[in-house]
C-alpha cells in the first residue's frame, strides 16, 4: 500500500454511547478507517461487556471482549443523568458528526438527549440508534439480543440439521449485521450531508431489520415458490455440497454442484463409475440420489487422510475446504498475508494480538492504536470540549 497523510474518516468525530457487541463492532468499523471515536461510559462501567457482566476472558486484569471491541478509540466516563454530565455532552455534540447509541427506544428521549434535542444544539448531527426491533412497529419496546433475533428472523430454523433442535448460528449473526448495516448507513448519512449539505439526519436501525435483510435469496424464493426452507445442515444445495469425514478424524467441505467440478471430483476420487453412474448423470439426477451419492462420496473420503484430499482437490482446482477451528483459521495462511491478525501495542504493556480489518484499498494504511482503558481520557477529553471560546481545544 502506499504511503498517505489522511485516512478516509480523518476529521470525523464519533460520539459512541454504545455498549456489548452490535454497537462497538459498528465504532470499531469507523474507529480504524480514521474517525475519531470517543466512547463514553456510564460511571462504574469496569467490565459488563460479556452476558451478565461477567468478564470472562481476560488480558491484563482487562476485559477482553471490551478490548476486541473498542482499538482505535477513546475513552471517557460521563454521567448522563446528571445535569453536569449532560452539559459536558451537549458541548460535545455542538463539535461532534455522530451521534450513535445502541439503547432501548426512549431512552435517549428520558435523558432529553433525543434527535430533535440534539439537532437543535448542531443542525448537521447524524443521529444513529440500533436497538433489538427498531423505533417503530409492534415490537419497539420489546427486550432482545442477538439470540432473540436469530430465532424470530428464521435464521434458527435453518441451522443444524434435519430432525435435530434449532440451532443458533455459531457467530452472533444478529449482532454482527446489525453493526455492519449501521456503519454503512452512518457513512452514507455523513456523504450525504457533507455532498448535499443536507444536515442533521436520524438513522433507525434494529438487529431485526438487520438480520432479515442477510436472507434475501430465501426470502425470494418464499414469495414467488412459496418454498420454505428447513435446516440446511453443512450444506444444502446438493449431495456434493457440505462436509465429509476424513480418514484422520477431521472434516473437509465440497462446494461440487455444476458438471464440470462434479467430472474433477470423480477424477479426484477416483471413482469413473459414479460419472458413468445414470443416477449421478447431471446436477438434478444427483439430488434426486442424494442419500445414495452422499454414502458413497463418504465412504471414499474416509479411505485417506483431509491432507491428502485436499491436495488432489487443490491440483484438479476443486472447490473444497478443511473444516478448521479457530486457531487452525488463525494459523492459515491468507491471515497472515491478508494481515487479518494484528499485534497491537496495549495500553498496559506488551502487546496484544487483534483481528485486523478486511478492508484493503489503495492510499489507506491501516493503523491500531491500543484500545482503551474504561475512562482513560475522561480529564483531557472534558477539558477540550468544555474550554471557553477562544481557547485553544
Amino acid at each position: 500500500m502506499t504511503d498517505t497523510k489522511h485516512r478516509p474518516l480523518d476529521g470525523v468525530t464519533v460520539l459512541d454511547l454504545s455498549w456489548h457487541l452490535a454497537g462497538p463492532y459498528c465504532t470499531m468499523a469507523l474507529a480504524d478507517l480514521g474517525a475519531r471515536v470517543i466512547k463514553i461510559e456510564r460511571p462504574g462501567s469496569h467490565g459488563g461487556y460479556d452476558p451478565g457482566g461477567v468478564a470472562r476472558f481476560q488480558f491484563q486484569g482487562d476485559d477482553v471482549h471490551y478490548i476486541a471491541l473498542n482499538r482505535n478509540k477513546e475513552s471517557m466516563v460521563l454521567d448522563l443523568k446528571t445535569e453536569e454530565g449532560l452539559n459536558v455532552f451537549r458541548a460535545m455534540v455542538k463539535q461532534a458528526d455522530v451521534v450513535f447509541n445502541n439503547f432501548r427506544p426512549g431512552t435517549m428521549q428520558k435523558l432529553g438527549l433525543d434527535f430533535e434535542s440534539l439537532k437543535a444544539i448542531n443542525d448537521r448531527i447524524i443521529y444513529a440508534s440500533l436497538s433489538a426491533f427498531g423505533n417503530t412497529g409492534p415490537d419497539r419496546d420489546r427486550p432482545g439480543v442477538d439470540l432473540v433475533v436469530q430465532a424470530e428472523c428464521a435464521g434458527m430454523s435453518m441451522t443444524g440439521h434435519k430432525g435435530g433442535p434449532p440451532a443458533r448460528a455459531g457467530i452472533p449473526i444478529a449482532d454482527l449485521a446489525g453493526g455492519m448495516w449501521s456503519a454503512m448507513a452512518i457513512l452514507a448519512a455523513i456523504r450525504e450531508r457533507d455532498a448535499f449539505g443536507t444536515g442533521a439526519r436520524e438513522i433507525d436501525m434494529s438487529l431485526f431489520d438487520s438480520h432479515f435483510a442477510m436472507i434475501p435469496y430465501f426470502t425470494a424464493y418464499l414469495t414467488t415458490n412459496d418454498f420454505v426452507p428447513g435446516p440446511q445442515g453443512s450444506g444444502g444445495h446438493s449431495p456434493t455440497y457440505g462436509a465429509f469425514e476424513t480418514a484422520d478424524g477431521t472434516w473437509l467441505i465440497l462446494a461440487v454442484i455444476d458438471q464440470k467440478p462434479w467430472t474433477l471430483l470423480c477424477e479426484a476420487l477416483e471413482a469413473p463409475h459414479l460419472f458413468a453412474d445414470p443416477r449421478f448423470a447431471n446436477a438434478a439426477s444427483r439430488i434426486e440420489h442424494t442419500d445414495d451419492l452422499q454414502k458413497i462420496v463418504q465412504e471414499i473420503l474416509l479411505k485417506k487422510p483431509r491432507a491428502e484430499w485436499m491436495a488432489k482437490f487443490r491440483d484438479l482446482g476443486i472447490p473444497a475446504g478443511s473444516v478448521n477451528n479457530l486457531r487452525e483459521a488463525m494459523a492459515h495462511p491468507q491471515v497472515a498475508a491478508r494481515n487479518m491478525m494484528v499485534d497491537v501495542p496495549y495500553v498496559g504493556g506488551d502487546t496484544v494480538s487483534l483481528l485486523g480489518n478486511p478492508i484493503k484499498m489503495s492510499g489507506f494504511e491501516q493503523t491500531f492504536a491500543s484500545p482503551p482503558r474504561i475512562g482513560q481520557d475522561t480529564e483531557r477529553i472534558t477539558a477540550e470540549f468544555t474550554a471557553p471560546a477562544g481557547e485553544a481545544r
